[in-house]
């Protein structure tokens, strides 16, 4: 869990208040405790936070969270030049707390990863969507674009809130299309578009864990689940009803309407396990509670480790900052696992060569 600005604040807030409430004798930074009386105050800050006591729906947290709210202390302090008293000088947690934190993991439900989907999932989407309405095709449009193009949901949808963020899903001037070494106009006929183009590129602007004005880039297929003519339908359905370059690419305009709509996170994710009980496969070991709108990046980055292609080039150009991404996709399917067993039920013979060998005894002259 990042740790953003405002989640620093939160955080700091809750901090403040905990004293206020329940140490009011106390200063925020606790100046007036000896170290150990001030790891004290932070353990009982952090059963505060794992009870519940900073979650807007009164419940238990993960670990993850507790040791959040104690980096957003540790941030506050090392800001105002000051040495944090939740960690040690050399950065580590003091023991009383590592073990509260220790412990706190060892009780934790296992997390449960999205599970990926095939091509097959993205595919029905789209080919179910074709004959809709304006919000269906573009829900089917963008479960090819999320999958082929490694997205999160929050880079091309809205959170339907008035949270802020700091990621700026992809826009129209964002979309770049080529034939061959050069770029097409978008305002080209669509008939056009889909026949010339060769290759389609979204340009990152201010996207998770990607760096400005880098890419990312898909050749086009001789098939209507391209990914870069799903983004050409996008770019003239929208153009049909405005010009604003800044116009999020998921934007739909419901028939009779001048009005755009932003597609939500939901939409997808209702789209998606929609797809998956249609296509019946539970049978398969998907089951609807592990699907979300993360299953389409995760089916991506899956397609590509199955078909061979580096872990540094799906890191690359899925963001990822981290192989973290491979902990879903080995864990889910039998494909990695293969003629294991036939392999080690042949018995091979074999032995020890690194023994060490037993000194004789040493005889008495007497024994000779």
């Amino acid at each position: 869990m990042a740790l953003t600005t405002k989640g620093r604040i939160r955080f700091w807030k809750a901090w403040t208040d905990f004293i206020a409430t329940y140490f009011p004798t106390y200063d925020e930074k606790l100046s007036t405790l000896l170290q150990p009386e001030q790891i004290d105050v932070l353990v009982s800050f952090a059963q505060h936070v794992r009870s519940g006591g900073v979650s807007q729906r009164k419940q238990h947290v993960r670990t993850q969270t507790v040791q959040v709210s104690l980096r957003a202390i540790t941030t506050r302090f090392e800001l105002d030049g000051e040495q944090s008293p939740v960690v040690t000088p050399q950065g580590k947690y003091h023991k009383k707390i590592s073990q509260l934190l220790e412990g706190y993991k060892r009780k934790d439900p296992p997390p449960k990863f999205q599970l990926a989907v095939p091509l097959t999932v993205p595919t029905f989407m789209h080919t179910f969507s074709r004959t809709g309405t304006e919000k269906q095709q573009a829900v089917g449009d963008m479960a090819l674009i999320a999958f082929y193009y490694l997205l999160r949901v929050g880079e091309y949808t809205s959170s339907g809130t008035e949270k802020t963020t700091l990621t700026q899903a992809f826009r129209l001037q964002d979309i770049t299309l080529w034939d061959n070494t050069t770029i097409l106009d978008q305002s080209l006929p669509l008939a056009t578009l889909l026949h010339r183009c060769t290759a389609a590129t979204l340009r990152i602007s201010n996207q998770k864990n990607g760096k400005r004005n880098q890419a990312i880039h898909h050749e086009a297929q001789h098939c209507d689940t391209c990914p870069a003519k799903a983004l050409i339908r996008r770019i003239k359905h929208i153009h049909s009803h405005t010009s604003n370059p800044n116009t999020i690419i998921s934007t739909y305009f419901p028939h009779g309407s001048r009005t755009g709509k932003l597609m939500r996170g939901s939409d997808i994710n209702c789209a998606l396990k929609a797809a998956v009980t249609k296509l019946n496969m539970k049978q398969h070991g998907f089951q609807v509670a592990q699907i979300s709108s993360h299953s389409l990046r995760a089916g991506g980055a899956m397609a590509l480790h199955l078909n061979n292609v580096p872990t540094h080039t799906i890191r690359k150009m899925g963001r990822w900052s981290s192989d973290t991404f491979l902990d879903y996709i080995h864990e889910q399917i039998a494909v990695f696992s293969a003629g294991l067993s036939t392999a080690m039920g042949k018995n091979i013979l074999f032995h020890n060569i690194g023994f060490r060998g037993i000194a004789a005894p040493i005889l008495d002259n007497a024994d000779t």
